[in-house]
């Protein structure tokens, strides 16, 4: 969200918010002492407005400011405060715990603030639909996802006629990201969220291919064809991968958004927006294709059943031969990734450590409760469980884990699954 989406957001607070209210958020009233305002060093428009009571757009109409610039020393007139709450109290669900939409804080408001300081938003013009324009070539064009281009307009790929003109969805660009805090702070998403992820995917500073046979770099980042000769070589620099894994975040929560819609985004609890992010940042953004209920539970806010569908596998397929089967592993040069079953029909990719991947989600978002945690979710968490254990006794049968190492892996894996869940599962020794 760039600052004038913001001030906007809170416009309409002020213009929705119940009447016969003068509190702030903090509970205290507002000060407004002073018809005329100092700006001082560290002062926004913002920051302004929400110590005298009042909205940005008001403060500005009040001083002819036609942009949010300030300078030190400027002189502000205080406009006459409404009667509406400007900064809303958090909205609270006592449903076992968990802390649910809160409107807007001042913890948000300065996320927000510092996410501008490593994020710079690019205003796109609209566009007029040419002859051979699909929605995936525009989106291109501008370096925006198909998804969000769609979305914005509330229109399908279908219906895209010459001539009609729509509009393009900003591009939020990582800048100034030099560790893997700025990369938490350009985002928005939680720093133990994406140490998490730098420890699953590892970060490599050149080319290498990753269990499923993608040229990757940095941390997870896959390479497309044109990325591939562009990287080809060279050694990444920290500050390269961590500016990567940024951008490779906001486009990704660009597409959700699209996906959940807008409102509905918003409205999710922060570790529920760190594992809806790992899920597709691990699995793509399939994992809303080939789920419907796990997107419609997300629009509804019914985190206990989203957080319980976190345990899809979308990784088993299925072969018509034996050779047929052989003719797919061929394609790959880490051929420990693949587990068969008796049939010589059934392949499942590296089952176990995906199973540990959900697991990380299912437990990272289940922190939303402060109480008791849903059996919903432990029902799911336990099937995920068992699940790894499993192919983790069958990439073993086949003998893809040493029969010697089993013991050691399974002792890790149980040892891992002990702190998530605040130890409800129940593991077998």
């Amino acid at each position: 969200m760039s600052e004038f989406d913001l001030w906007k957001l809170l416009s309409f607070f002020k213009s929705t918010a119940p009447e016969n209210t003068t509190k702030s958020l903090s509970g205290e009233k507002p000060k407004n002492d002073n018809p005329v305002y100092t700006v001082k060093k560290g002062d926004t428009l913002f920051s302004v407005a929400k110590a005298n009571g009042v909205s940005v757009e008001d403060l500005k109409k009040a001083n002819g400011l036609k942009d949010n610039t300030l300078s030190l020393g400027q002189k502000l007139r205080i406009p006459a405060k409404s009667n509406a709450a400007i900064f809303p109290a958090a909205k609270k669900n006592a449903n076992n715990g968990i802390q649910m939409y809160r409107e807007i804080s001042d913890e948000e408001i300065a996320k927000e603030n510092t996410r501008n300081k490593f994020v710079k938003i690019i205003k796109n013009p609209d566009y007029i639909i040419k002859e051979g324009d699909t929605a995936g070539t525009v989106a291109k064009k501008f370096n925006v996802s198909t998804e969000a281009l769609l979305a914005l307009n509330a229109i399908d790929e279908k219906k895209l006629k010459i001539g009609q003109t729509i509009k393009i969805p900003e591009r939020r660009e990582a800048k100034n990201v030099k560790s893997i805090e700025d990369a938490a702070k350009a985002t928005g998403f939680s720093l133990d969220y994406l140490k998490s992820l730098e420890k699953m995917e590892e970060k490599h500073n050149k080319i290498y291919t990753d269990k499923n046979g993608v040229k990757t770099i940095g941390i997870g980042h896959a390479l497309d064809t044109g990325e591939t000769g562009k990287y080809s070589g060279k050694t990444l620099t920290d500050t390269q991968i961590y500016t990567m894994l940024a951008q490779d975040i906001l486009d990704r929560e660009q597409n959700i958004r699209a996906i959940i819609g807008d409102d509905a985004y918003k409205k999710m609890p922060q570790a529920m927006k760190d594992s809806v992010m790992d899920f597709v940042f691990n699995r793509g953004e399939t994992v809303f294709e080939n789920h419907p209920g796990f997107v419609s539970a997300l629009k509804s806010g019914d985190y206990s059943s989203a957080i319980a569908k976190m345990n899809v596998d979308y990784s088993v397929m299925k072969f018509k031969s034996s050779s047929e089967l052989q003719k797919y592993i061929n394609q790959f040069d880490d051929k420990r990734m693949f587990v068969v079953e008796k049939d010589g029909k059934t392949l499942k990719k590296f089952l176990s450590g995906l199973d540990k991947r959900r697991l990380f989600e299912i437990s990272h978002a289940s922190n939303i409760y402060k109480g008791k945690i849903p059996d919903e979710i432990i029902n799911s968490a336990q099937k995920v469980y068992q699940r790894g254990l499993y192919f983790m006794s069958i990439e073993t049968a086949n003998g893809l884990i040493k029969k010697e190492a089993y013991p050691n892996i399974k002792a890790e894996y149980n040892q891992e699954a002990s702190k998530m869940l605040n130890g409800k599962l129940k593991l077998k020794q």
